[in-house]
């Protein structure tokens, strides 16, 4: 008659490397991103990051510091357990991208939420996104401006836009913004990808 071993409590490696998993998969949810497009921004298989949420698989240091990466989080707050959940990004900590034309851009959120950007975007008087137009398929843009105006040239219209006046668009269209004022613009700039059933 053979006897079944009774179950116990699970060993401390076993239980840390099933809390890691747990934080993968609830930071993955938060930031409403797919088992596959972390695993490609992890550089790691599909299977490995679903055996490793799901506490069956551990992983390298190196490798969780990829996964960290990719979820826009430090390694102490993967490890952390009171780090799940929304995380303040500071304003001194965003991502920064200034444009040759005299425009500065920083991301409001620490990663991209289901494929959307959301950017502040500042204009110094003369500031532009560039010194031509530009598209980029698949996408669709919308500007509000938060001080001052910005004039937004749309292939060959232009639309002046003053404080808490919006305008979306089809980012296949030819666009530029320009500060065309003596004075700073601010605006907020949201960026999200095409939906099935849009018209071309």
């Amino acid at each position: 008659m053979s006897v079944e071993p009774k179950s116990g409590p699970e060993p401390p490696a076993e239980r840390a490397e099933s809390d890691v998993g747990r934080r993968v998969h609830a930071f993955r949810r938060l930031r409403r991103m797919s088992l596959r497009a972390l695993a490609e921004r992890s550089d790691v298989s599909g299977s490995f990051l679903s055996q490793l949420e799901r506490g069956r698989s551990s992983a390298s240091i190196s490798t969780l510091a990829r996964i960290a990466s990719a979820l826009g989080i430090t390694m102490a707050e993967l490890f952390d357990t009171s780090a799940i959940g929304p995380t303040p990004l500071r304003s001194q900590d965003r991502p920064v991208l200034d444009w040759v034309g005299g425009g500065r851009k920083t991301s409001l959120t620490r990663e991209p939420l289901s494929g959307f950007g959301v950017y502040e975007a500042e204009f110094a008087p003369g500031g532009s996104t560039g010194d031509e137009q530009y598209s980029h398929p698949g996408w669709h843009e919308i500007v509000v401006v938060l001080t001052n105006q910005v004039t937004v040239l749309l292939d060959t219209e232009r639309f002046v836009l003053g404080e808490g006046d919006s305008l979306d668009f089809d980012s296949r269209q030819p666009h530029r913004i320009v500060n065309e004022t003596d004075a700073l613009s601010v605006v907020h700039w949201v960026l999200g990808p095409v939906q099935p059933g849009d018209k071309e």
